[in-house]
């Protein structure tokens, strides 16, 4: 179930599903919606193209889940969509100082880990 996935990418990116709230708070596009991701890395993430209401460069707040026990995980980051097509949205996550890389990589780690349970 985490099989990498890498093509022109600076980061691998590992096959996970994860349920994400999409948060969209630019002018031209007000919206929030749910969906899951297809892979996701340090660097972004491919969501599929069901219900996908994104434009091209348009800057959103990801909201990932994850319902670990004993405490569900949760983790926000920003992103803009860098690639739109009929598979889906790539986006690619806002750089983050090291301490929010750390906390990422931990709650990535931690949803591949219970996700293989």
């Amino acid at each position: 179930m985490s099989e990498m996935v890498q093509d022109q990418r600076k980061a691998y990116r590992h096959t996970l599903a994860l349920d994400t709230e999409v948060h969209c708070h630019e002018s031209s596009q007000q919206a929030m919606f749910r969906c899951r991701t297809e892979n996701i890395g340090i660097g972004g993430t491919f969501l599929p193209a069901s219900g996908i209401l994104l434009e091209k460069a348009v800057d959103v707040e990801l909201v990932f889940h994850f319902p670990a026990t004993p405490t569900p995980m949760e983790y926000r980051i920003q992103a803009q969509v860098v690639r739109i097509s009929d598979a889906g949205a790539g986006l690619r996550f806002s750089p983050l100082n090291r301490e929010r890389q750390r906390q990422f990589r931990r709650f990535l780690l931690e949803a591949k880990v219970a996700a293989r349970h």
